[in-house]
């Protein structure tokens, strides 16, 4: 498990109790930072899963990743060459 996943996960966990305490209080500014915690921590986790997905299929298939690696660097040397 990648970082970015235990602190995506621990930011939306702390966001939705700050928006739990600003709905119980009726603090509005409370609960929409909350709110914003959880969808930054959302944010967060998915990026972590993200890198895990591809640090799997890296370590699983390192010639096809290589290969992409090497068309997606000729690609965007043709494009950036315009």
């Amino acid at each position: 498990m990648k970082t970015e996943q235990v602190e995506g996960t621990v930011e939306k966990v702390a966001g939705k109790a700050q928006s739990a305490v600003g709905k119980l209080f009726g603090d509005c500014k409370l609960q929409a930072e909350g709110e914003g915690r959880q969808a930054s921590g959302q944010l967060t986790q998915a990026y972590g899963d993200a890198l895990d997905s591809v640090s799997s299929f890296v370590k699983e298939k390192p010639v096809a990743a290589a290969a992409i690696g090497a068309i997606t660097l000729l690609v965007l040397g043709r494009l950036l060459r315009r």
